[in-house]
C-alpha cells in the first residue's frame, strides 16, 4: 500500500473513480465535473489530490480544497476535504481511513490551521476520526396561498462581468462579522467549481440602479433550496422583493414548499414568511465537520497562548467556539473564549460547499 499526491498521468483515472462512486449512472458530463475541478479551479496544485494505490492501482482518493474561514473576528487557513472515496474492489480494508490520516499530515507540513469537511455519509466515520460536528440552521417553508404578488420591476439578472464588484462587497458586508462562512477573493468567484455550485447569483435587486442585495436558489422536482441571501444595510424592502421572486419561482414550477439554509432569524427567511403567508419550521444540518491541525497557529489566531497545546476536549473547544453551550464548562476555556468577538451565527453559506 503507498498513499502520496497524485500524478498528472493519473488525473483521469480519479475523475472516472469519481465519476463511478458519486455519479455511477453519468458519463462523461459526470467526468467533465470533476475535470473542471480539477484544471479550472486557480488554487489547485495536484498535491491537494492524495491517493492510496494497492498494486500500482489506485484503490482510494480525497481531495483537499484550499479555504479560509473567519472564525470570532480571525481568519484561519482551512484544508477542505472533500471526494472521500474507495473504490468498490477495495471497500473494508480501512483505506479511507489511512488516507484520512495521510491528509492531516499533508495539511499540516502545508501550513493549514484547520481541517473543514461536509459529510454525506453522516457523522460517525469522522468523529472516531476525531472530527467534531457543526450543528447549522435549516428552514422549511410551505406555500399556503396559491396566488402571489408578481415580481418586483427592482429584481433583474446579474452578469458576473458587470455585477461582480458590487456583488463581492454586498457578500462582505454581510459575511464579515459571521463565525464560519469563508472568505471569497475575486479569483473564486469566477473558477470553475463555483460556476458548477452557482455560487455567483442570478438574481439581484437594484435600487436607483445601485445593486442592493442578491439570492441564490436552486430549484429542483420537489422544492427550491435556498443558498444565500445578502443585502446591503440601505437595502429597505430588497428581502421581500427577493422573497416575491423565489415564492414565484415556486409556483411556476407547481411547487409548495421552499427549504434552504440561512442563519437563524435571517431576513430573507422572514421575508419568505410573509410572502409565502406561511410560518418556517427550523431543523439543523450536522454535515460541517472541523478538526485542528495545528494548534500553535490556531491559538495565535485567536489571541491565545502560542505555546498551548491541544486542548484535552477538543469537541468542547470547537463546540464553545462556535457558540454552543458546553455540557461541563471548563473555566480557562470559558475565559478564552469571553476574550474573544461574540459567536455570530455560526453559519457557513450553502454555496461554498465542496
Amino acid at each position: 500500500m503507498e498513499i502520496r499526491a497524485v500524478r498528472e498521468d493519473e488525473i483521469e483515472e480519479t475523475l472516472e473513480l469519481q465519476r463511478l462512486v458519486f455519479r455511477p449512472d453519468e458519463g462523461e458530463g459526470a467526468i467533465e465535473r470533476y475535470r473542471t475541478y480539477v484544471r479550472d479551479d486557480p488554487g489547485y496544485l495536484m498535491e491537494q489530490s492524495r491517493v492510496l494505490l494497492k498494486n500500482g492501482r489506485i484503490a482510494a482518493h480525497l481531495r483537499v480544497w484550499d479555504r479560509e474561514i473567519r472564525v470570532r473576528g480571525a481568519v484561519l487557513r482551512a484544508g477542505g476535504i472533500g471526494s472521500v472515496l474507495t473504490h468498490p474492489d477495495y471497500r473494508g480494508r480501512g483505506y479511507a481511513r489511512a488516507l484520512m490520516r495521510n491528509a492531516e499530515a499533508y495539511m499540516l507540513d502545508a501550513g493549514y490551521d484547520v481541517g473543514l469537511l461536509f459529510t454525506i455519509i453522516g457523522t460517525p466515520f469522522y468523529q472516531a476520526l476525531g472530527w467534531t460536528p457543526i450543528p447549522l440552521p435549516t428552514f422549511v417553508i410551505d406555500l399556503e396561498s396559491e396566488a402571489g404578488d408578481p415580481p418586483s420591476t427592482r429584481v433583474r439578472a446579474l452578469d458576473i462581468d458587470r455585477d461582480l464588484d458590487a456583488v463581492m462587497a454586498i457578500y462582505e458586508r454581510c459575511s464579515g462579522c459571521l463565525t464560519g462562512p469563508e472568505t471569497r477573493v475575486r479569483d473564486y468567484w469566477r473558477a470553475g467549481p463555483s460556476r458548477i455550485r452557482g455560487v455567483f447569483p442570478e438574481w439581484g435587486v437594484a435600487v436607483n440602479s445601485e445593486l442592493c442585495g442578491y439570492a441564490t436558489f436552486d430549484v429542483s422536482e420537489d422544492r427550491i433550496w435556498v443558498k444565500e441571501g445578502c443585502v446591503k444595510p440601505s437595502g429597505d424592502g430588497v428581502f421581500v422583493d427577493l422573497a416575491q421572486l423565489i415564492c414565484g419561482c415556486a409556483r411556476g414550477n407547481g411547487l409548495n414548499r421552499i427549504e434552504g439554509s440561512l442563519p437563524a432569524g435571517h431576513g430573507l427567511a422572514r421575508a419568505l414568511e410573509a410572502v409565502c403567508d406561511s410560518t418556517a419550521t427550523w431543523g439543523i444540518h450536522d454535515e460541517m465537520m472541523l478538526k485542528g491541525i495545528n494548534w500553535r497557529t490556531i491559538r495565535e489566531k485567536l489571541n491565545g497562548e502560542p505555546h498551548g497545546c491541544e486542548p484535552h476536549d477538543e469537541g468542547a473547544f470547537w463546540r464553545t467556539l462556535y457558540g454552543q453551550p458546553a455540557d461541563e464548562p471548563d473555566a480557562m476555556l470559558s475565559e478564552w473564549m469571553a476574550s474573544l468577538p461574540e459567536c455570530e451565527g455560526p453559519f457557513y453559506w450553502w454555496s461554498d460547499i465542496f
